[in-house]
């Protein structure tokens, strides 16, 4: 959507720069041929059309189950394995048959049919969907013991074996939503489950493992942003709801260590991303920057993380826990944490070993070792006996002021508005977060917020200011 933006604006300025004389048709013409200008308005319609495509074949979904849910009785088992599966079979080989032959006239060199391409992955998409009702229904008709998370996760299964072979970045993000859904699902029916163990509970142990190794990768076989931002985001969500960390902030916590790799695993693992690594790929991913993305993930998760280590409760009593799981399942549910911290910390090494040699040679680099061995102590903060009242609460909301500080200061020499915004926001978050933490006055939170207005306004005429002055 920014590209196209980026797109539509330069072609106004582009026809502008004509005009005026200030560029000749020639160039005029490079630029059309480079950023491919004159296919906007076919861009946008091609969207258009697959977003009707795929509203489409969720309603044509939603009307077979309705067909089938009508005359269920009256057809027998084999018969309705036999309807379902056939019509699997037709969406997925019409599908990917219209989206070949669209793949085949661009590597021709021919111009290629949209039509083609929408009706073809509309199809896959489709057929992605009716993967799942029929997984369910066969599950019903036969009676199948199947708990809703077994059937979840295999559905997620499929759809990702879909996209590794189509490379549909559509297919890659229901493959991930789906995969939480069924962790989300697991997570809900564990203290019900008993003791009772399964392929299914099993798998969904190592739900963190299995995002970094399978869906990263396929995020850039898929040249999908969307895709490794949400893995990446649900690595990190999964990883902590794993572990719990927050409950090993007190003294008489047993495992601390476990909470310093929930801490230091995301960062570790996002900032030492390189996609070199990926040496196949190396020309498929060079102009996606998921470098860029992974870095940028790991300033907001230190942020989220001081900000929550800022606040004066998880340093006065022990929190309490994310879930409440059975005992019977804590065992399992930590040996496989355990193994999932281990081979992670594996991969992170050897991420940060193939970049050796650039660690020490940029101070962000340093600020974020830094950062990383501080998270990595938080745990053993009361082993430190430091007998200063609130001394942890000043000193998480001292590195959060000082990330934003830093994000406002690289705004001006970077001319990056977001660095900037995002600064402020931190600032300001924290100042309203901490007063209404605080319980203070009416009186003084007026103060506060007239006295971050005033500065906010000056703010950004500084900035403005010295964005002139760099330029």
């Amino acid at each position: 959507m920014l590209l196209d933006y980026f797109r539509v604006k330069l072609r106004k300025e582009a026809q502008f720069w004509r005009d005026a004389g200030i560029i000749s048709d020639v160039q005029y013409q490079q630029l059309t041929q480079r950023y491919q200008i004159h296919n906007l308005e076919t861009a946008t319609s091609y969207r258009f059309v697959f977003t009707l495509m795929i509203l489409g074949s969720i309603l044509v979904s939603l009307g077979i189950i309705t067909f089938i849910a009508a005359n269920w009785q009256l057809i027998t088992p084999e018969i309705k394995v036999t309807l379902l599966l056939s019509l699997l079979f037709a969406t997925n080989i019409i599908g990917f048959y219209l989206w070949q032959q669209s793949i085949k006239t661009v590597l021709s060199g021919k111009e290629p049919k949209g039509r083609k391409s929408i009706l073809g992955k509309s199809l896959l998409i489709l057929s992605a969907l009716l993967l799942g009702i029929i997984l369910s229904l066969i599950v019903q008709t036969f009676r199948i013991n199947s708990l809703n998370y077994e059937l979840l996760l295999m559905w997620s299964g499929g759809v990702t074996l879909m996209a590794y072979s189509l490379r549909l970045s559509m297919l890659a993000i229901l493959g991930v939503i789906l995969l939480l859904t069924s962790y989300f699902t697991f997570l809900s029916e564990l203290p019900y489950l008993g003791n009772e163990i399964n392929w299914a509970l099993t798998t969904l142990e190592h739900v963190p493992l299995l995002l970094w190794l399978i869906f990263i990768p396929l995020a850039i076989l898929c040249k999908s942003r969307s895709t490794f931002v949400l893995t990446a985001i649900a690595f990190i969500i999964t990883l902590q709801l794993n572990i719990k960390p927050l409950q090993y902030l007190n003294p008489t916590s047993a495992f601390p260590w476990l909470a310093s790799f929930a801490f230091t695993l995301p960062p570790t693992l996002l900032w030492s991303y390189n996609d070199l690594l990926f040496s196949k790929l190396r020309l498929k991913v060079r102009l996606l920057y998921f470098q860029q993305l992974a870095r940028g993930l790991t300033f907001i998760f230190f942020g989220i993380l001081f900000y929550i280590l800022g606040f004066h409760s998880h340093w006065v009593l022990p929190p309490s826990n994310f879930l409440q799981l059975n005992s019977s399942h804590n065992a399992s549910l930590n040996i496989a944490t355990v193994i999932d911290i281990s081979l992670l910390s594996l991969i992170a090494v050897s991420q940060w070993l193939y970049q050796i040699r650039t660690i020490f040679n940029n101070w962000t680099n340093l600020i974020i070792l830094s950062w990383i061995t501080i998270a990595g102590l938080i745990p053993f903060w009361y082993y430190l006996n430091i007998d200063i009242p609130g001394a942890p609460i000043v000193f998480f909301n001292a590195l959060l002021t000082m990330m934003a500080i830093s994000l406002i200061c690289s705004s001006i020499q970077e001319k990056r508005k977001r660095q900037f915004w995002a600064g402020i926001l931190i600032i300001g978050l924290l100042i309203l977060t901490r007063m209404l933490e605080y319980n203070t006055d009416l009186l003084l939170l007026s103060l506060v917020l007239t006295t971050c207005g005033v500065a906010v306004i000056g703010l950004g005429m500084w900035f403005e200011q010295a964005k002139g002055k760099h330029k």
